[in-house]
């Protein structure tokens, strides 16, 4: 990218994200210990702050340092993809909690005895949402939480459907079960963590080399 492009692509993201967090250059001058001329140079793309002041401003804006230099729309902070994330996930459990209680109506209509299993089920689906969220959104503890709820949940569900259908009392085993994939699990997400620790180690020593 040329030096041109790249300033004018850093002017206009320092503009747009100081005046998305709603300061002005003095203000923004007065956090960074430097004069107001100096962000308006910056701005104007007539020079280009360091490397130090950039990442004092991904700190402040609570974005990525490359933010600045990605051509597009402005990144979300992370702030705002948290609550973002947090309001997907929450809508939908609440879709499948509203699915349950349908089916729960439905099978007390058709006068089905065992129609507030639609609300034990629900829980290991809601389970299985947070299993595919924490995988796109989240780190390796999150996605290990996630699945040993769903483990212990759908164990659960099945556990009590069992002796509410068919009346089984000595069916402890799937709890068994659960117990042995738990340990499967937690030898998984160990795995995968150290072999990120790994590759993050060794893309440093590529860096420091």
């Amino acid at each position: 990218m040329e030096e041109n492009r790249i300033r004018t692509i850093l002017a206009q993201k320092l503009t747009a994200y100081r005046k998305r967090a709603g300061m002005t250059q003095a203000e923004l001058a007065e956090k960074l210990n430097y004069s107001d001329k100096s962000v308006s140079k910056w701005e104007r793309g007539d020079g280009m702050p360091d490397l130090l002041v950039l990442c004092q401003l991904a700190d402040l804006y609570d974005v990525p340092l490359d933010a600045f230099l990605r051509e597009g729309p402005l990144v979300r902070s992370q702030r705002e993809q948290r609550s973002r994330h947090a309001i997907i996930t929450l809508l939908s459990l609440g879709l499948v909690v509203f699915v349950s209680a349908i089916a729960f109506f439905v099978c007390h209509l058709a006068q089905v005895k065992v129609g507030w299993l639609s609300f034990v089920y629900a829980v290991p689906v809601c389970m299985i949402l947070l299993v595919v969220f924490s995988h796109i959104w989240g780190n390796t503890l999150h996605q290990a939480i996630s699945v040993t709820l769903l483990d212990w949940t759908l164990c659960a569900s099945v556990y009590i459907s069992f002796r509410a259908i068919s009346g089984i009392q000595r069916i402890e085993m799937l709890f068994m079960v659960a117990a042995v994939f738990q340990v499967l699990i937690i030898l998984w997400y160990v795995l995968m963590y150290v072999r990120r620790r790994n590759r993050t180690r060794k893309g440093g020593g590529n860096v420091l080399s």
